[in-house]
């Protein structure tokens, strides 16, 4: 079944929460002054319980509309990783602006960019650009967690890589695995998964 994410859902999701938070508000104001000092105080816990309860139940279903983006976009194969962590296989991490470090896909094309804003690099935003054919692609997805894996080949002139993407099981948080084909180099990417139409990466220039 395709998790399509139609207007009217979002339309809806919004309602949803307007009407929670009205209805919060109006409970709040409708305090019985006639109560005493502990029925004032338990039914001020309970107020602050259903609040809490509120919110996750909010923010449960943000991450249950992010997800359901990421997946219906891995379908269509056009999706990027807007990476926030880089790390290698040794654990070491650096942290890293989302907007210039990502791993995209596009069709049959994979782009891998590397950047920063502190240098120029050899694509102009402080690092590489560095693109090629999509091979071999594969997706898993695990109906128990929800985890949705994405692995293919990447094969250009400047990059020859296997690429394994692994989507949380909910929320659209990501990890990503670049091997090189012909060496022991690794590079490993954490951020959020999103639709290219969606993305707030900016693209360098790519040299041949």
């Amino acid at each position: 079944m395709k998790n399509n994410i139609t207007h009217r859902q979002i339309i809806l999701f919004i309602a949803m929460i307007l009407s929670f938070s009205f209805a919060s508000n109006a409970y709040t104001f409708q305090e019985d002054t006639t109560l005493t000092k502990k029925e004032l105080k338990a039914l001020k816990k309970e107020q602050k319980k259903k609040a809490k309860e509120q919110k996750k139940a909010e923010r449960q279903a943000l991450e249950e509309i992010a997800h359901n983006a990421a997946v219906v976009a891995i379908d269509s194969q056009s999706f990027v990783l807007e990476a926030n962590q880089l790390y290698d296989r040794r654990g070491r991490t650096v942290n890293v602006q989302s907007n210039i470090n990502f791993l995209k896909v596009e069709g049959d094309v994979g782009v891998l960019q590397i950047g920063s804003a502190y240098l120029i690099g050899w694509n102009g935003v402080g690092g590489i650009t560095v693109d090629g054919r999509i091979s071999d692609w594969k997706v898993e997805k695990d109906e128990k967690t929800g985890r949705t894996k994405v692995s293919f080949n990447i094969m250009g002139t400047t990059l020859t890589a296997r690429v394994i993407y692994d989507l949380d099981g909910s929320g659209n948080f990501c990890n990503a695995t670049i091997n090189g084909v012909f060496s022991a180099g690794q590079l490993k990417m954490r951020g959020v998964l999103v639709p290219n139409n969606q993305s707030r990466t900016y693209e360098g220039m790519i040299r041949y």
